[in-house]
């Protein structure tokens, strides 16, 4: 296990090595945030200093540059991961990248800037990374079902598994999402596929009575 040590970083804080959180939060809040976009300015220097939690300062920054679908994703996947293992901020920021990549983005400059200004360092993130990859490796299109579709999740999940069973979903994460929904949004897709279903399930129940009527017989050993 890789231990910890307490270093200073370039900006003059003593930062954990590990995590690249500051730890000496008396000199972190003497930093002058009225120049940083991210922080909404406080009308009280008390309201200031009651900001020492750099959870809670890379929080406020991520609220503040998420978009509400961004804001709903973002907490959705930290309540799962609450039920497993408590946040860290390196954590928080491993949520909103990955976010980002989902959609397609990049992070922005301004977003660079603000972890060099705090000391946190790109190792301690990209760990968390790998562990919210591990957490959350499941098929994209139910997380999407989760996390986004504002329909019935339980016929949305039945249905992409019926899809799923007769092959009719194929393709990358955004083909097999389009299929999905286009049986969902179509009455006489979705009614052809559920009678489709229903037909499969007689059969397959005939089949096992006739079994089991047959071993009643003793043809099978």
């Amino acid at each position: 296990m890789e231990e910890c040590y307490t270093i200073r970083n370039q900006e003059g804080y003593l930062v954990d090595s590990c995590t690249g959180e500051v730890v000496d939060f008396e000199n972190y809040d003497m930093t002058d945030y009225s120049n940083l976009e991210y922080y909404e300015r406080v009308s009280s220097k008390k309201e200031k200093k009651e900001i020492k939690d750099m959870k809670k300062i890379v929080l406020n920054y991520l609220l503040s540059i998420m978009d509400n679908k961004e804001k709903d994703e973002f907490y959705k996947i930290l309540n799962e991961i609450e039920k497993h293992r408590k946040p860290d901020t390196a954590l928080y920021l491993a949520i909103y990248e990955h976010i980002l990549s989902r959609e397609g983005k990049q992070v922005r400059r301004e977003y660079l800037q603000f972890l060099r200004a705090r000391g946190i360092g790109r190792y301690a993130i990209r760990q968390r990374k790998k562990i919210l990859r591990q957490m959350t490796r499941e098929d994209p299109v139910i997380q999407y079902i989760k996390y986004e579709y504002e329909g019935d999740k339980e016929e949305a999940f039945r249905i992409y598994e019926i899809l799923k069973k007769n092959n009719l979903v194929f393709g990358p994460f955004k083909k097999r999402k389009q299929i999905l929904l286009q049986y969902l949004s179509n009455k006489r897709l979705l009614n052809e596929l559920l009678e489709k279903e229903k037909i499969e399930e007689i059969k397959n129940t005939i089949l096992m009575l006739n079994i089991r009527d047959l071993d009643g017989f003793g043809l099978f050993v």
